[in-house]
């Protein structure tokens, strides 16, 4: 990247943040909590905590957001996680904080948030134990245990605790019996909306990085790249891999899940690529699978991961279907996908692709100002442009883009 492209990309997100600047004023997502990281407040203050690190931001910015987003009451119940509550706003805080500012809250917050960990464990192995199916909100990375495993990666990489959730990890991705069938161990008992449907009976198997078997994927590899292991790790990283091969089409794109039907039938109904997507698209399955490559130290596998991610920036009908400008499923996803990628790529024709796809970007709407869909994403995209990320950022470790900032 150019002086004056570097230039111009900073104008743009110093722009974005001022926008953003009073947590009294700016509108978010009708409904959705201020403690949520993906479309509350918590993400507008990743937002100007990271610019603070980076030497372009006001910490009383800063500050406002996190009291406007943390006080009067931060939520610990069971059922947070990695994008909600106090893990997220920990998180934040250990990716970000760097002065040590708030060291006291974040100690706090993070003696809760393994109390919370460690009762969703118990829950998750008794389930294992009956041999039920799971859910998005036990294994997800959005919602559920990987989430929380890429925050034990991020905050106490060589605990008991991290053990433990790797541990689970691995269990998950071995078979369970219903009736006289064997499903994925991550078969979930719900559709991919979270609701029981005649199109879904019995469930599915998800195979996005937001909801899918791409987050724990990313988890075990992330860990095992960084000497963080445990038994059967490297071996349930084979097994998704496995199933992620199975299930690839011949034109390099995935299905975003299966039914049991489709599953017993070893073909897919989807007819043709989704969106080029962080959540459900090649790109973000693509890089857990270039990670999980290197993790496996397979060259071969590594750029098959890389062709794929080539393979989807050339179709046409894929990138046609990227409308949208945010990280979960629009242009800024993309371009952040393909720059961590290219870090990571074997050669430089990932890297080469990324001054059309900035171009993309710059042009692109997003629909609101939080984080996943949002301005604050953006902002926090365009203060690393170029192919390689020169400021020591993580915060997309929050998507398994990235190994967090304790782990590189």
């Amino acid at each position: 990247m150019n002086t004056s492209t570097a230039t111009t990309s900073t104008a743009a997100a110093d722009r974005i943040a001022a926008e953003l600047a009073d947590p009294g004023t700016v509108p978010l997502r009708e409904g959705v909590a201020a403690q949520s990281l993906g479309a509350g407040r918590l993400g507008v203050a990743l937002l100007h905590f990271e610019r603070v690190r980076t030497g372009h931001g006001d910490p009383g910015t800063a500050r406002a957001w996190l009291r406007a987003t943390a006080y009067p009451r931060t939520n610990c119940a069971t059922a947070t996680n990695l994008f909600n509550g106090a893990p997220a706003i920990s998180f934040v805080l250990h990716t970000t904080d760097t002065q040590d500012s708030y060291g006291e809250l974040r100690d706090r917050l993070h003696e809760r948030v393994k109390i919370i960990i460690t009762v969703r464990l118990a829950l998750a192995r008794e389930r294992i134990r009956q041999q039920l199916p799971t859910g998005f909100a036990e294994y997800s990375q959005l919602s559920g245990l990987s989430g929380l495993g890429t925050y034990l990666l991020a905050t106490e990489p060589g605990s008991e605790l991290t053990g433990e959730v790797l541990a689970y990890l691995v269990d998950l991705t071995k078979p369970i019996r219903a009736g006289d069938t064997w499903l994925p161990g991550w078969w979930s008992a719900h559709d991919p909306f979270l609701k029981q449907s005649s199109d879904f009976p019995g469930g599915h198997v998800n195979l996005g990085a937001a909801h899918g078997i791409a987050g724990p994927l990313v988890v075990l590899a992330t860990a095992h790249n960084a000497g963080v292991s445990v038994p059967g790790q490297r071996d349930a990283i084979e097994r998704i891999w496995s199933f992620y091969d199975t299930w690839q089409h011949e034109h390099g794109w995935w299905p975003q899940w299966l039914t049991q039907s489709e599953l017993e039938r070893g073909c897919s109904t989807q007819p043709g690529p989704g969106r080029p997507s962080w959540c459900y698209g090649t790109p973000g399955i693509a890089r857990a699978l270039q990670l999980a490559a290197i993790a496996l130290d397979d060259p071969v596998r590594q750029r098959r991961a890389e062709d794929a991610l080539l393979r989807c920036l050339a179709d046409t009908d894929q990138q046609s279907r990227l409308v949208e400008g945010g990280l979960c499923h629009g242009t800024t996803g993309l371009y952040r996908i393909i720059q961590r990628a290219a870090e990571d790529a074997q050669d430089d024709r990932l890297a080469a692709a990324l001054p059309e796809l900035e171009a993309r970007l710059r042009s692109s709407a997003v629909p609101e100002n939080g984080f996943l869909d949002g301005e604050a994403g953006l902002a926090l995209t365009l203060h690393g442009l170029g192919p390689r990320i020169t400021d020591d950022a993580t915060w997309d470790a929050a998507l398994g883009l990235a190994a967090p900032k304790v782990l590189r």
